[in-house]
């Protein structure tokens, strides 16, 4: 499951970056770079199909165009089942990682920190393609696996990932799914989408909030950090942002 994106709410890290605890780049909410890349395909009568949102779709339905058809895509159907009954037009039970059963193209596909959970994201990246209609655009954020973070989830069984993040982070046990990483880099996701007609591939690093539960370690984190950002060391960001025209 993701969450619904809220267009107005503030980055969380916000009060962390005016008491100086975190650099400006935190200041603006994770989602906003992907509602920037959407926003001017939401047409009248867009179709979009929203993968791995489960009982939460990334758009609300306030958020849609008039005429707007929006399917559902999860590898649960109890998470599809879970979502308001105006969620989704329709829903789509499967993984996004085997030949994707829809009875239609889409203009649009977006997916908000989903690929890096996925087995193959190379064959899922391959079947996002073949439903979009041509021209048609993939939006798609997801978490790098070279990154910090993702080094420690990859190297704990995923229960003690989940009790060490509710423990340590509050955060919640229902939202938490296994990760694979599967080459969830730069190098690698350029490549996966070579065939596209247009590609970017953005870096970001914003990995510091896993570390908020001791401060001396996050201060060491961001030292880091700040110096893969200075140097745009891609292949380390601790997210990135796919828009990809079929």
């Amino acid at each position: 499951m993701s969450p619904t994106i809220s267009p107005d709410a503030p980055a969380v890290e916000l009060p962390a970056v005016a008491a100086g605890r975190l650099p400006p780049r935190y200041a603006l909410p994770m989602q906003r770079a992907l509602l920037d890349a959407i926003a001017p395909l939401l047409v009248e009568n867009v179709s979009i199909l929203d993968v791995g949102a489960g009982r939460g779709p990334t758009l609300a339905l306030a958020s849609r165009p008039r005429g707007a058809y929006y399917v559902g895509l999860d590898i649960s159907a109890d998470e599809l089942g879970a979502a308001e009954p105006t969620a989704y037009d329709a829903t789509v039970v499967q993984d996004v990682a085997s030949p994707i059963q829809v009875d239609r193209a889409f203009d649009l596909v977006i997916s908000w920190q989903v690929l890096e959970h996925v087995d193959r994201v190379d064959l899922a990246l391959d079947n996002l393609r073949e439903v979009l209609k041509p021209g048609g655009t993939l939006v798609a954020q997801l978490s790098g696996s070279r990154s910090v973070f993702a080094l420690l989830a990859r190297a704990m069984p995923h229960p003690l990932r989940v009790s060490a993040m509710t423990h340590l982070l509050g955060d919640a046990v229902e939202d938490k799914f296994p990760t694979r990483f599967d080459r969830c880099t730069a190098r690698w996701l350029r490549q996966f989408l070579a065939t596209w007609t247009s590609v970017e591939v953005l870096a970001h690093y914003r990995g510091a909030t896993y570390f908020n539960f001791f401060s001396p370690l996050q201060r060491a984190y961001l030292a880091y950090e700040n110096r893969i950002e200075k140097a745009a060391m891609s292949e380390l960001a601790t997210h990135y942002l796919v828009i990809a025209r079929r």
